[in-house]
Formats: C-alpha cells, sequence, structure tokens
C-alpha cells in the first residue's frame, strides 16, 4: 500500500499506476492461473479505489481548510472596517471637541478684550465696581 502510494508520488500517476496493475494481472496470470490473476486483480482494484479515497479524502480536507481561512479572512476583514469605522467617529467627536473649545476661547478672548477696554477706560477707578465683578466672574 505504501509503495502504491509512493508510486503515485514519484509522478507515475493514476494511469502509470493502472497500466503498472494491469501488468501485474497479466503476469498473475501467467505465473499464478487464472484463480491467481482474479486475486491480483481484486487487490488492484482494491488498490486503485484506496488511493482514490485517499485523494478524494485530501482533496475534501484541501477544501475545508480554504473554506475555513477564508471564513478567518472574511472575519478579520470585518474587524478591520468595524476598527475603522469606530477610529472615524472618535476622529469626528476630536474635530468636534476641538471646535467647540476654539470657539470657548474665542468668546473668552472678546470678553478679556471687552473687559480691558472697560477697564482702561476708567484708569483712575480705586476698586472694581460690581459690574467690574460681574465681568469677571464671566470670564
Amino acid at each position: 500500500m505504501t509503495a502504491l502510494l509512493g508510486l503515485l508520488g514519484s509522478g507515475l500517476g493514476p494511469a502509470g499506476i493502472a497500466a503498472l496493475l494491469a501488468v501485474a494481472v497479466v503476469a498473475a496470470r501467467a505465473y499464478l492461473g487464472k484463480a491467481g490473476a482474479l486475486a491480483v486483480g481484486a487487490a488492484s482494484l482494491l488498490l486503485v479505489a484506496y488511493v482514490a479515497g485517499a485523494h478524494q479524502a485530501g482533496a475534501a480536507a484541501e477544501l475545508d481548510a480554504a473554506r475555513s481561512s477564508a471564513a478567518a479572512a472574511q472575519a478579520a476583514l470585518v474587524e478591520e472596517r468595524r476598527q475603522v469605522a469606530a477610529a472615524a467617529a472618535i476622529a469626528a467627536a476630536d474635530g468636534r471637541r476641538a471646535i467647540a473649545i476654539e470657539d470657548e476661547a474665542e468668546t473668552a478672548r472678546a470678553r478679556l478684550s471687552e473687559l480691558e477696554s472697560h477697564l482702561a477706560a476708567n484708569p483712575a477707578g480705586a476698586c472694581a465696581t460690581a459690574d467690574d465683578a460681574r465681568r469677571l466672574r464671566g470670564l
């Protein structure tokens, strides 16, 4: 059995193995008679069926492995797309926060400028008025 599988792996191929088995049947007929030829023929058919079954089982295993690999690749692609979408959402939220902070900073700069101009208009004032205190709290 191992020798037959070795022949198949050596490049002889299924047709070569079938020809080799036909030669074995003819040789068995010449040396062992009709019963020997039938026995070798039956054994040859059994070996061919075994090799064909082994080949089909190997092909089925390769197909299962390919399907598993494709499913894993698909799952990885879905996860990658999810991560990209999450990163885009986070970046958009960060952008909105940055714009809001810039708007707040601009408003604070405007309030500070207004307060500085108000205080500059009254340089002789000894202390801050209630209006000044309110404006300072607004900053």
